[in-house]
């Protein structure tokens, strides 16, 4: 399987096992800041009713060529910040690598999960909020197990499954956001996207408030009509049209 199937196998497994869960995707919190050089830091999904969060590593943008070992031990060094910082701050943090097996992947989520319910299990969170975590816990440790169990047994197969189910999903919510967008583009102010992007250039570096920062990769048209194609880090390239992300995209 490809790295752009496995990482959808593992969207999947996420939206599974954290079905119900509110989900912030590609977040920068303002306490997540690396000590060594006071730049936020991402975490790929945070889920702050349960204080869980999701880090995937291993993965290099499209046309990045081998990481030396210097690069990776910074990777590594910055993992590790993040779950230091992660936990300082009462989230425990899952950094998952999509590449490697993934019933050892799942162990290692598990047990973050597990961690997670016994931190709040002794928090001083009021009765009820607790209640509620401790009960959302126990269902995504549930489901993650189940999950888990199928990886076991047939992890190649499991694997495609669940990532033909991800692009099922995928395909679904683009249909939700294509009729969101005809209706939004309506109230779209061209000018101000002709204003905005008209000195965009390919290979440029952009930041996209949920997507994260990534490198252009082609503009196809002009004004309020052109169609941005963007390779997120660590993601898959998407297709942006200017007058829908207007307020939304702006230079790295």
């Amino acid at each position: 399987m490809s790295t752009y199937l496995h990482m959808n196998a593992w969207r999947e497994i996420l939206a599974r096992g954290f079905d119900g869960q509110e989900m912030q995707p590609n977040v920068s919190p303002a306490w997540l800041i690396n000590p060594a050089t006071r730049r936020r830091l991402k975490l790929d999904y945070l889920f702050p009713g349960i204080d869980v969060a999701v880090r995937f590593t291993g993965l290099t943008a499209k046309g990045q060529g081998r990481r030396s070992d210097w690069e990776a031990l910074e990777d590594e060094q910055r993992d590790q910040t993040r779950v230091e910082m992660c936990k300082a701050n009462g989230v425990q943090l899952a950094v998952i690598d999509p590449l490697d097996d993934p019933v050892k992947q799942m162990d290692g989520l598990l047990t973050v999960l597990s961690r997670a319910s016994r931190v709040v299990a002794q928090s001083d969170k009021a009765k009820a909020q607790k209640k509620k975590a401790m009960n959302d816990l126990a269902k995504v440790i549930a489901e993650a197990n189940r999950i888990r169990g199928n990886l076991h047994t047939k992890p190649e197969q499991t694997l495609a499954t669940l990532a033909e189910s991800w692009r099922d999903r995928e395909a679904g919510i683009s249909a939700e956001l294509q009729q969101s967008s005809t209706a939004a583009a309506k109230k779209a102010d061209p000018v101000k996207a002709v204003r905005k992007f008209k000195t965009l250039t390919e290979g440029q570096r952009v930041k996209h408030t949920s997507f994260g920062e990534g490198v252009i990769t082609a503009l196809d048209g002009e004004g309020a009509e052109m169609r941005i194609s963007i390779l997120f880090d660590g993601d898959r390239e998407r297709t942006l049209l200017a007058s829908l992300v207007a307020d939304k995209l702006q230079k790295a």
